[in-house]
């Protein structure tokens, strides 16, 4: 029920239908788990399933190399590909090169030569999917460094992908792909890609999650808890994503046993513990990330709205309207600004970090509002 069996079917019918696809997923809620185990599944029905991750790149030439080391990883007992492909490279710069496809790469343009590589997967007779991890990432560092060479790399990559209808690509992130295609003009890069969206856990997904015994066997005490404990306690966490679920679950001492199942049972007030001792400032390094992650992937004057956005939510569970935001951010009068509070307010709810309710921002996770409130407002 938790390994989103359902979500990888749905993946797959859709790439085997010829859909490309833009995945958005938030920090810590199994995006990259699930992509690999689709790539898994698709191998399994040989499929060409090619994974690369090119977060911390902000260059088209890495990139390009990133792809080809990932095709080549999965194409590398063919020998009749890699000839094929010596040979297009050969037509494409002409001699004096070693006949390594990469060092290709330094003789042309890395649109190029990523075109002359999909080109030949695309001729491949097996069905084939590109599967890119923190795509918006990549987008957003090359554009902060060159945008008018993301933005030719953007729409070349659209151009390519469309030449070559045999190859579909699965693209997936952290942060919205839509937020950076808009904030640098890139959006019509990506209008053929379907937007999937991968959401947290229900309460059901959540306690199987918790009661796999390979999850047990990764927590500091094999426990289980009644339905209605494991319920309360998800209420209280507020994100049931794999990452802060285990995070507790660690922390949890259970304080009873069943004589009859030979298991120590959790009650609510063992999950309000380790609460607790997650809220210690010792244990800071767990919920840093946030911090980190705003720090590292927005302007220095968004973070600050940012950083004044969250010091607001954290004081009260069920958050603060627009209007309360725009109150206590500088100069939000100004319509710029309220534009810049707006396109804010859209990192962090594409991040999972907050979410709206009722037409009221507020921390999606209650354990985090605490831990902000306590540890990061000024």
């Amino acid at each position: 029920m938790h390994k989103r069996e359902t979500e990888r079917a749905q993946l797959k019918r859709k790439l085997l239908a010829g859909v490309s696809i833009n995945m958005p997923a938030p920090r810590r809620i199994g995006k990259t788990w699930t992509m690999n185990r689709l790539a898994i599944d698709l191998k399994a029905e040989d499929w060409v399933a090619v994974e690369v991750d090119v977060e911390g790149v902000d260059d088209p030439t890495e990139f390009s190399k990133r792809l080809c080391k990932g095709i080549e990883a999965q194409l590398s007992g063919r020998g009749q590909f890699r000839s094929h492909l010596i040979q297009r490279f050969q037509n494409l710069i002409g001699g004096g090169w070693s006949g390594n496809p990469l060092d290709a790469l330094a003789k042309v343009d890395p649109i190029e030569f990523l075109d002359t590589l999909i080109a030949m997967l695309n001729e491949t007779e097996e069905k084939s999917v590109i599967l890119i991890d923190e795509i918006a990432y990549f987008f957003l560092r090359c554009a902060e460094r060159d945008q008018d060479e993301a933005y030719k790399f953007a729409y070349s990559l659209r151009r390519i992908q469309q030449g070559n209808k045999n190859v579909r690509w699965l693209l997936t992130g952290s942060i919205g792909l839509s937020i950076v295609a808009q904030r640098f003009g890139l959006g019509g890069a990506f209008v053929d890609f379907e937007t999937f969206s991968l959401h947290p856990f229900n309460k059901s997904e959540a306690r199987s999650f918790l009661r796999d015994s390979t999850i047990q066997a990764q927590i500091s005490h094999i426990f289980d808890a009644s339905d209605d404990d494991f319920d309360r306690m998800f209420d209280e966490l507020g994100w049931l994503a794999p990452y802060y679920l285990k995070l507790v679950a660690n922390h949890t001492i259970p304080s009873e046993f069943d004589p009859e199942r030979q298991i120590a049972i959790a009650t609510f007030k063992d999950f309000e513990a380790a609460f607790f001792r997650l809220l210690q400032p010792g244990r800071s390094t767990e919920f840093a990330v946030w911090r980190e992650h705003i720090e590292k992937n927005l302007v220095p004057a968004d973070q600050k709205t940012a950083i004044k956005i969250l010091d607001l939510l954290s004081h009260e569970n069920d958050g603060e309207t627009l209007d309360s935001i725009l109150a206590v951010t500088p100069h939000s009068e100004q319509d710029s600004n309220r534009r810049q509070v707006k396109q804010v307010l859209a990192v962090l709810l594409n991040d999972g970090l907050i979410c709206l309710v009722d037409a009221r921002y507020q921390f999606r996770s209650g354990l985090v509002r605490r831990y902000w409130n306590e540890h990061e407002a000024e």
